[in-house]
């Protein structure tokens, strides 16, 4: 604003010319400094930008050495001035150039050969007769000043071609750049020319227009060099909006042509003949425009061939590729289609251009169609922006009716491409997957259900408990889980194809006798559950109606299979997950079968907190020992004849720091299911042995006897282990009494009775623990191995108010001393069992009126 001011004073009143002069010195300083700080700031092209930023500092240098020489002759002023800028030019060419890669230069060819010819040409023309007129000159001028003059044509007039050639070579991108930089240089080239020949002619006037051209062309440098920064600082993306540059280039010979023409007619109609140099060159320029003519229509006949090439290419291709391209435009209609497609649906391919894709499809697809492929606009309206490429996730699966009116199953990739103007559509890449997806449902079906019952199974069940604890806050579901008792002795009795016939039936029997929305799968072996909607009430009558279709016989070609089982009743809810309601369901199925066969349990809490109670005491029980929680408590034996005590029972006892005193019976199950009956084994086995080495006796030595369970004595390390408890505390083995059960004793394993004799043989007495419970016969005490035999307290208790069992006893002490065996009566708690057993001459007692279980000291 601040040069147009200072120009149009210097217009207005002569004597301010000088300013004038000034502000173009100051607008070629600022130019300079835009080109070289903005155009080279960043990018490939930054010295280009510098030779242009260098070019604006030679015009000034020329005003400079005219001011300071002050020649009054117009021919001087304008050789002082043009005397420094030639070089500036030289180097603006140069700049100019250097802005595109010198590739794309040489992949103009002829063709930017021509070009560069015909600007070069027409340029000739109208800056000679701006800067020299129509006659080259006036006649006063010497060889020097022709010279001058004559180079200042040639760089202007190359500057002006060099950038009319860099607009039609300059990439796609970057055109609306090229374009303001070739208006610029026009400007700026012919602010020179109109300044140097008002000088000659002593036109003032022209001399303050020629400012403002000369000004405007400097600012619209600058501007070109601003947006080539930006697009620079913009990472070079290419724009995609339409730049009508691109035309203009292609029009640009022709453009040159009728300029320089225009302008050597001009001088004609006004009086002036022009020269024989500007009629050659006008000459010279039709004749440079028609073999650019001829240039440009052989290229473009080369390029339609090869685009006919190619599109006949690539349209083999698309027609021989065993996917399918099926177009649609913004609307979702289907605008073209393959012959691939043709191949999938025959003769209904072509039915489908022109209708909708969602109203072609199954209606089933529809609803995940709509959600997956971009939003349909109105045709008339602008493509919607998105982000990427891809209308949705990956691939999808949609399904079209072929000419048989079967329904085909099509995988199809989907790509948005709307936003790219070659294109301007959604192209969907389509292939035929109705066979895969039929081997895929039998691959599932295969895979989610069980080939024994034809019902679902785990996997398939799993499936459903998912949905079905998604939907239990509003539909009150109940999980029942079965399983089924007495399969094992089917198996033994009838064979396994009985079984597997027997698991069938229950099934069956099952699947009719829940509801048709129920579901019932097998979740493996003799397992079953069943997914009922209802309240736990209703789950509880459900069970108990498949607890009498279970019991119910099973007729098979061996004889008829009788079963029972157990059913755990679990509702559902929503927040915990699957494994949890799974976990729940094997607590209540366990909780079942402790009622008793034939029972059903609905989970409750407390059961929960049983197995949270097993988990704490299976993580503690490893370290006990280590942690000293083991403890042994010991009951004496007495002799009933003798009145004393002759030995020791040893019982081991677990007192948690957290839970108190945990019941044998629960400890010692828990460690034979997780391994660690061993190891509590020998480590009472080893106290007991040293504790006993230390008590004192009255007469014989004092026994210690220790009760072995019969998972112990199966892993085979009962012998070693006492036989190394026995060497570490050097106790003499019959002073060592192991307790076995009538099961364990009568074992058909040889390892165990190996084990068995092996101990008597070492000297350690075994005694038959809990004889008169259970299986127990006096025909075993023939049979079985052992030293003593031990009552079981159930025999005892009866022993003072039944004349019967006090006649069976004293035939068992009997028939035991006739066999040389010592009797030990168990669980003797009043006065009166111990006086019955004194008359029936008992060998030994222990118990709670003797003495309780006590420790050591």
């Amino acid at each position: 604003m601040l040069v147009a001011i200072a120009c149009g004073l210097a217009a207005s009143d002569p004597a301010l010319r000088p300013l004038g002069d000034v502000a173009l010195v100051v607008t070629g300083l600022g130019a300079a400094t835009v080109l070289l700080v903005v155009g080279g700031r960043r990018g490939e092209h930054r010295r280009g930008w510098w030779l242009l930023g260098a070019a604006p500092l030679f015009p000034v240098l020329g005003a400079a050495l005219a001011a300071v020489l002050a020649p009054t002759d117009a021919l001087h002023l304008v050789v002082l001035r043009w005397v420094p800028t030639v070089p500036g030019y030289v180097l603006a060419i140069a700049g100019i150039l250097t802005l595109v890669d010198a590739a794309r230069l040489r992949a103009g060819g002829l063709r930017l050969a021509v070009e560069l010819a015909l600007f070069t040409t027409a340029s000739l023309v109208v800056v000679q007769l701006l800067v020299m007129g129509p006659h080259l000159g006036r006649e006063h001028q010497g060889v020097g000043e022709h010279l001058i003059l004559g180079a200042a044509v040639v760089v202007t007039s190359a500057t002006m071609a060099a950038a009319l050639s860099l607009l039609g070579v300059i990439e796609a991108h970057r055109r609306r750049m090229a374009l303001v930089l070739l208006v610029g240089a026009a400007a700026l080239t012919a602010g020179r020319g109109l300044g140097t020949s008002a000088l000659l002619s002593g036109a003032a006037a022209m001399v303050d227009t020629s400012r403002f051209f000369v000004a405007a062309g400097l600012f619209l440098l600058c501007a070109a060099a601003q947006m080539d920064a930006r697009h620079a600082a913009d990472g070079g993306a290419a724009s995609s909006a339409p730049c009508r540059s691109a035309e203009f280039g292609q029009l640009l010979p022709h453009v040159a042509m009728v300029v320089a023409v225009a302008v050597v007619g001009g001088v004609a109609v006004s009086g002036s003949a022009p020269g024989r140099v500007a009629v050659l060159g006008i000459v010279l320029a039709v004749a440079l425009a028609t073999v650019h003519r001829w240039v440009a229509a052989r290229d473009e006949r080369r390029m339609a061939g090869l685009l006919r090439r190619s599109e006949a290419y690539f349209r083999s291709l698309v027609r021989s590729s065993g996917d399918a391209v099926v177009i649609l435009d913004d609307a979702l209609r289907i605008t073209w289609a393959s012959t691939a497609l043709e191949r999938f649906l025959g003769t209904a391919a072509q039915e489908l251009v022109g209708r909708p894709l969602l109203e072609a499809v199954h209606p089933e697809d529809v609803s995940a169609l709509g959600a997956v492929l971009p939003v349909a606009v109105d045709p008339g309206a602008p493509a919607p922006s998105r982000s990427g490429d891809a209308a949705g996730p990956g691939l999808l699966v949609l399904r079209l009716r072929d000419a048989e009116g079967i329904w085909r199953y099509l995988e199809a990739g989907v790509s948005d491409l709307r936003r790219d103007p070659d294109v301007g559509a959604v192209v969907l890449h389509c292939r035929d997957m109705t066979d895969r997806h039929a081997r895929e449902q039998a691959l599932q079906s295969v895979a989610y259900t069980d080939p024994m019952t034809r019902l679902p199974n785990r996997a398939g069940f799993l499936q459903a408990l998912h949905s079905a604890l998604d939907t239990a806050a509003e539909v009150p579901t109940v999980l029942l889980m079965i399983e089924l008792d007495g399969l094992a002795a089917a198996r033994q009795g009838y064979g396994r194809e009985a079984v597997t016939l027997v698991v069938a039936e229950i099934g069956r029997r099952l699947r009719g006798t829940v509801r048709s929305g129920d579901v019932v799968a097998r979740m493996g072996g003799g397992a079953f559950a069943v997914l009922s909607a209802g309240t736990p009430e209703e789950g509880d009558r459900l069970a108990a109606r498949c607890l009498s279709e279970i019991e119910r016989p099973v007729p098979t070609a061996g004889g008829i299979v009788d079963l029972s089982a157990g059913v755990g009743v679990v509702p559902l809810e929503s927040g915990p997950g699957v494994e949890e309601f799974l976990t729940r369901a094997d607590l209540a199925v366990r909780a079942a079968h402790a009622d008793g066969a034939g029972s059903a349990a609905r989970y409750r809490a407390a059961l929960g907190d049983a197995a949270a109670r097993q988990e704490r005491l299976a993580a503690d029980l490893p370290g006990a020992a280590a942690r000293g929680e083991l403890f042994s408590l010991y009951q004496p034996i007495v002799s009933v004849l003798e009145q004393r005590v002759t030995g020791f029972e040893a019982m081991l006892r677990w007192r948690h720091p957290s839970l108190g005193e945990v019941p044998p019976a629960e400890f010692f199950a828990l460690a034979e299911r997780t391994g660690l009956v061993g190891d509590l084994l020998r480590w009472v086995l080893d106290e007991a042995a040293a504790a006993v080495m230390s008590l004192p006796s009255a007469g014989e030595p004092l026994r210690i006897a220790l009760k072995v369970p019969a998972g112990y004595v199966a892993t085979g390390r009962l012998v070693p282990d006492v036989d190394r408890a026995l060497l570490r505390s050097g106790l003499a083995p019959e002073r060592l009494v192991v307790q076995l059960g009538t099961a364990t004793v009568m074992s058909d394993d040889e390892r165990v009775a190996l084990d068995v004799s092996s101990l008597r043989l070492m000297g350690v007495h075994v005694a038959l623990e809990g004889f008169g419970s259970g299986s127990s016969a006096l025909a075993h005490l023939t049979q079985l191995p052992v030293d003593i035999v031990k009552l079981d307290r159930s025999f005892i208790t009866r022993l003072d108010r039944d004349p019967q069992s006090r006649a069976l006893c004293e035939s068992v002490v009997g028939i035991a001393k006739s066999l040389g065996l010592d009797v030990v009566a168990d669980g003797v708690e009043t006065p009166a069992q111990l006086a019955t057993l004194c008359g029936s001459a008992c060998d030994f007692a222990q118990g709670f009126l003797i003495s309780r279980r006590l420790p050591l000291e």
